[in-house]
């Protein structure tokens, strides 16, 4: 049994006994992981009540080879991003970052994937009191880049010609987006709307918040609900392979 210490993102909690926690955490060293916070619960706990989804801080537990639920020993807040309950929206969002890394990710480091969950979260917790909820969705978007399924939106996938001034459709399965003339595959974007997630969905730009500012046309935009249905849409096809995710029924109503 070796002490570590790490820092992580608390992606989940569940209600072990009276008086204690399950966590699921995404390490900065280890990769996906669970815990077990004994007295979490008590109402004089050394944890102090800290022990939340999208908390992050420095976590120190006792990991055994060939365990798959470690003991934690301390738990040092880095950031607590509280105050996103105040936003459905922006909770929704957060809510399916979390469950994504912690349902789909590979049980290995992956410091890439910790950073992206990480700025993702900041960038929502910014953002409370804002209405830019299509927006966030961007964040959402570079995770799922993260993970290597980064949908194809410049060129069809169909015939591969590049999509530039007109409408188009999304074609989940495929993963990408259809031109018309190659048929339809999927829910129809207007031009307006295919430049709006071609700007969510690029690779983005962490200086500005983490996603591309939304191109401005004369066409109106999609919502949140569209675009939180397509999200929800190609991270069922590509990500969950029959996995069922509770977060993503919430993320198809956004708006």
């Amino acid at each position: 049994m070796s002490l570590v210490t790490t820092r992580a993102v608390i992606l989940q909690t569940y209600r072990y006994s009276e008086t204690s926690k399950i966590l699921r955490l995404m390490t900065y060293e280890s990769g996906p992981c669970s815990a077990l916070a004994r007295g979490a619960l008590r109402a004089k706990s050394r944890f102090g009540g800290l022990l939340e989804p999208f908390i992050e801080g420095d976590a120190t537990f006792y990991a055994k080879p060939g365990r798959d639920l470690h003991t934690l020993s301390n738990f040092e807040l880095v950031r607590s991003r509280r105050g996103l309950d105040k936003s459905v929206e922006l909770f929704t969002i957060a809510s399916v970052l979390c469950e994504v890394v912690m349902r789909l990710a590979p049980e290995q480091k992956d410091r890439e994937l910790y950073a992206e969950l990480a700025h993702g979260l900041d960038a929502l917790h910014e953002r409370v009191g804002t209405d830019d909820i299509v927006g966030a969705l961007g964040h959402l978007w570079r995770l799922v880049g993260a993970l290597g399924f980064r949908p194809e939106l410049s060129g069809c996938v169909g015939c591969h010609r590049p999509l530039t001034d007109g409408p188009a459709t999304f074609d989940f399965p495929a993963g990408g987006l259809r031109c018309l003339a190659c048929g339809p595959g999927g829910p129809g974007l207007e031009a307006g709307e295919v430049a709006e997630l071609q700007a969510l969905a690029g690779s983005g730009d962490r200086k500005h918040g983490g996603a591309r500012p939304v191109a401005t046309t004369r066409a109106r935009p999609a919502g949140a609900g569209r675009h939180g249905r397509w999200l929800a849409e190609f991270i069922q096809h590509h990500l969950a392979e029959g996995t069922r995710l509770k977060s993503l029924r919430f993320l198809a109503r956004l708006g």
